[in-house]
């Protein structure tokens, strides 16, 4: 392993960001305690995120690497600039390269520079020494079941006897078949023959005058006039398509290491087109973009799904 690489792996330690000058720079990212779905807790830990727009010279790998090889500060910058330019020719030829233990370069298709950290190293020194822990599996109450008993015949429902018909239900029975006898007759008696009608020899003659029906009134039916249906035509409004420019915003942050702290942390969500914004004259904030389109139908869309699928807040803004 290449002794550049180890330090800079034990500055990783102590600092929270360390560059490569003209290659980019590590960010740690803070992770608190998780218990995932097995019951076992995660101690809190620092992990890796590599954001290649931080490429400015700070002189903290070159000023710990004179201090650690007794050099001067010159010969110290001198050997860094060549590591850096070593390590971008080397990623370039083999497409990939292991850098220690913090973790994976490698180029995708389109030749941009992609990083893999690797998550079992923490960097965090108050943590060292803590593993992960089970709990073991939540137990749960038994719950009894009420075991089904068969009735006895001492539970079964007694059969009543039908209730004996008594001389007062008689009674009633016969007064009823009276009444209804009673009616009959007294309907035909007061019913007048049709044949004696009109006869003075009939002692229940019913005099009975006939008046000729009134002629039904004549209603004037006029037709109401039926509308012609109305079709309401719908003109649709052909817009021109839009040009490129719009992005899809994530966060917007003042300083440009803000930004890259939060581009380190959509990238490690798994964002592959998550770029910083750079800021023009007049403009006060770094933007940080997860993507382009083309144009802002597109863009409400996908925001939209974004926020539902990833929580995420996203927001439309053309340059």
């Amino acid at each position: 392993m290449n002794p550049m690489i180890a330090f800079i792996e034990n500055l990783l330690y102590t600092h929270d960001c360390v560059i490569i000058p003209n290659f980019g720079g590590f960010v740690l990212n803070t992770q608190d305690f998780q218990l995932d779905d097995a019951q076992v807790i995660h101690p809190k830990s620092k992990w890796v995120a590599f954001n290649e727009r931080l490429r400015s010279d700070d002189g903290l790998i070159a000023t710990s690497w004179a201090k650690e090889k007794g050099i001067s500060q010159k010969q110290a910058f001198t050997a860094v600039h060549k590591f850096a330019e070593t390590l971008s020719s080397q990623i370039k030829v083999d497409k990939q390269f292991q850098f220690g233990n913090i973790g994976t370069f490698h180029l995708s298709k389109s030749g941009r520079l992609q990083f893999e950290p690797i998550q079992a190293i923490n960097f965090d020194l108050n943590q060292y020494g803590l593993t992960a822990v089970s709990i073991g599996q939540i137990k749960k109450k038994p719950v009894l079941q009420e075991t089904p008993v068969e009735k006895s015949a001492v539970d079964m429902p007694t059969i009543q006897p039908a209730p004996k018909r008594t001389r007062q239900h008689q009674f009633y029975t016969y007064v009823l078949l009276a009444f209804l006898f009673g009616g009959v007759a007294a309907y035909f008696l007061t019913e007048p023959n049709s044949r004696y009608v009109n006869s003075s020899f009939s002692p229940l003659t019913i005099r009975i005058k006939k008046t000729k029906p009134a002629a039904p009134a004549r209603i004037a039916i006029s037709e109401a006039p039926q509308k012609e249906p109305v079709v309401a035509a719908v003109q649709e409004e052909i817009s021109e398509p839009v040009s490129g420019g719009i992005f899809l915003v994530a966060g917007s942050f003042k300083t440009e290491a803000k930004a890259a702290t939060c581009q380190a942390e959509l990238v490690a969500k798994g964002f592959e087109n998550v770029q910083i914004i750079e800021k023009q004259a007049g403009e006060g904030h770094y933007r940080v973009s997860v993507g382009e389109v083309a144009d802002f139908d597109a863009g409400y869309a996908a925001a939209a799904r974004l926020k539902a699928e990833k929580k995420l807040d996203i927001w439309v803004y053309k340059r």
